[in-house]
Formats: structure tokens, C-alpha cells, sequence
């Protein structure tokens, strides 16, 4: 006895927000970006068109949550989850026992809504419910790979972690710190909260790093400084910020900013100061915060969106993702 509701009003949404994250703490394979924290602050800050969330029920208890937004793209009415852009996982939360018939019901309510003309959903789950969707004689359904994340598991301890690595990259990185311990003994922090020193960091060097290579960078490119500091206000609040520092002769040359949920590191943006680039910053950061990450005894850590190869030298596996693209009347 499924019901469908739709949230369409801003105000009513985040009414809505604390029920949300009852119903995603009782489902796997949650991560920060699809909690009502981060999907509310991108809301308010690149949110346009039309609100459209699909809630769904059996009696008063949630089965499923779709977040989605409609607006004009490309000269259609487009249905487009919210988060897109800078969001690297955007599975929607579907409770398994009810994934039939919320699949049954979303289908027919898409069917009969003659308000959209395209969904365009994306970093979705490589085996996500959704793909039952893909069968329906109303619109063509278009499945597709997405841009893979990348995982490292840390099992075992450390040392026999960093033993397993690439000979080169453990060479490489002994003679990065070598040469900077030369000049001056670079200082590695964590802390958890929203230190603005680490946030103004952060941006700046990204954008330098980006622009020296004749490029904007994702900050700049969609504008998503104040989002940024934001959402990680948000998560230090919630004791879910982690943010990894490298200090050097004085100032900050490499920054993470990375989000804690459920035991697993995710690294969100990274950035280190490109006037060392032969120092190797970047590498050397990334040793010690997961080296710290073995010792705190998370499970894993997350390096997002890209299969850059030097994820993979540091033990990473790749999570496969999926796009869907619904198109009326094709």
C-alpha cells in the first residue's frame, strides 16, 4: 500500500530534512552526499527551476527518497537530481524490501507527469534499482557508465600497507621529504573543525595549482567557494570534517579536506601550493593522513570521482558508476 508524495516547497523540505536522515541511517552504502546536509546547502546555493522530491511511503514509514529538481536544459524540461556537478555519489535512498513497488510507482507517476521531457540522472550505483525504469513503452531509457571513484581498504596495519606499495612511489616519496627536511621539517595536522585559515588555504592554492596549468579548477569552474565553506561548517558541526594539513617554512602548502561517515574517509578536494611542486607536498600529505587513518582504525579511504593513476598506486580499487537518461516520446 505504497503512497507517493511530492515535495515541492524549499521551506517544507527542510521541515522535512531530520525524517530524511532517520530513514538514510537505517540503509547501506550511504555516504555524505546524499544526506539532507549536503543536499540542502547545494540546494540553496545552485538550486533553480522547480523542486520535485519524490517521497514515498508505506503508512507512515518512508520506502524511498528520490531528491530531483525540474528545469529548462538545453531547451527541455529536465529532471535532474539534486547535487549534480559536485557530487560524487548520488544514489537516491530506496529501502530494499520496497524497491519493486517504488520502481512500479515512480515509473507510472513519470508516465502519466507530462511536466518533464528528460531525466538526467547521474553518479549513480553501477547495479542501481533505477534500471528497472529502462523498461517503458513511453520514454527511451539510455543506461551508461559514469565516472568511476576509487577506493583503498586499510586492512592489516599500516607498515605492511605502505611494504605493499610500488617501489617507485615509496622511493619517490623518501626523497621528496629528504630534500624539503633539508630547508625545514614539514609539520603534518588534523583537525575537525572549520579553521578558516585551512579553508582560505584550501580555495587559494587549489585555484593556483589549477591556474598555473592554464586551467580554472572545479572551485572556480562552479563557483562553489561559499559552498564549500559551507557544507564544511556543516560537517565539523557534526563531527564529520577531517582536515589534513602539511605546514612548510612557515605556511600551508598541502591541504585535504575530507568527510567522515560511517568508519570511512572520504577525500573531498585536495590542493598543495604549486611553488613546491618538486617537493612533492601533494604525495607526502596523502602518506600521512592515511597513515593516520590506519591508526584511528577507519576502513577505508574514499578518493571519489577519477581514475587518475596514482590512486591506484596507493592501493585503490574501482567503483563502477552508472547515468541514466530517460527521454519522452523518443
Amino acid at each position: 500500500m505504497l503512497s507517493l508524495e511530492l515535495i515541492e516547497d524549499s521551506r517544507e523540505l527542510l521541515g522535512f530534512a531530520a525524517e530524511w536522515s532517520c530513514f538514510l541511517e537505517r540503509l547501506p552504502e550511504v555516504t555524505p552526499f546524499q544526506l539532507p546536509d549536503w543536499l540542502l546547502t547545494w540546494w540553496s546555493h545552485f538550486g533553480s527551476g522547480q523542486l520535485q522530491t519524490f517521497v514515498f511511503r508505506n503508512g507512515n514509514e518512508i520506502a524511498a527518497i528520490l531528491p530531483c529538481f525540474r528545469h529548462e536544459w538545453n531547451g527541455k524540461r529536465q529532471l535532474t537530481l539534486i547535487g549534480s556537478g559536485i557530487s560524487d555519489y548520488l544514489e537516491p535512498g530506496i529501502a530494499h524490501a520496497y524497491s519493486a513497488g517504488v520502481l512500479q510507482m515512480l515509473k507510472e507517476r513519470l508516465k502519466q507527469d507530462h511536466a518533464w521531457d528528460v531525466c538526467s540522472w547521474q553518479d549513480l550505483n553501477a547495479n542501481t534499482p533505477l534500471q528497472a525504469l529502462a523498461v517503458c513503452d513511453e520514454f527511451a531509457a539510455l543506461v551508461e557508465p559514469d565516472a568511476e571513484c576509487a577506493e583503498t581498504h586499510l586492512y592489516g596495519g599500516f607498515e605492511q600497507y605502505w611494504k605493499d606499495r610500488p617501489h617507485g612511489l615509496r622511493r619517490n616519496l623518501r626523497r621528496y621529504l629528504e630534500k624539503a627536511r633539508t630547508i625545514d621539517d614539514p609539520e603534518f595536522r588534523v583537525i575537525t573543525g572549520a579553521d578558516p585559515e585551512l579553508i582560505d588555504a584550501l580555495i587559494a592554492l587549489h585555484t593556483a595549482r589549477w591556474r598555473k596549468h592554464g586551467e580554472s579548477g572545479m572551485i572556480v569552474q562552479n563557483h562553489s567557494a561559499l559552498f564549500l565553506r559551507e557544507i564544511i561548517a556543516r560537517f565539523a558541526a557534526r563531527d564529520m570534517l577531517r582536515f589534513f594539513s602539511l605546514r612548510f617554512a612557515g605556511r600551508i602548502v598541502s591541504v585535504i579536506a575530507s568527510f567522515r561517515y560511517r568508519n570511512v574517509l572520504f577525500s573531498y578536494l585536495s590542493a598543495f601550493d604549486p611553488e613546491y611542486e618538486t617537493l612533492g607536498f601533494g604525495r607526502s600529505l596523502l602518506y600521512y593522513a592515511l597513515r593516520h587513518a590506519f591508526d584511528m582504525h577507519y576502513e577505508s579511504w574514499n578518493f571519489l570521482r577519477g581514475n587518475e593513476p596514482y590512486k591506484f598506486e596507493w592501493g585503490a580499487r574501482s567503483i563502477p558508476k552508472c547515468r541514466i537518461t530517460l527521454t519522452r516520446g523518443a
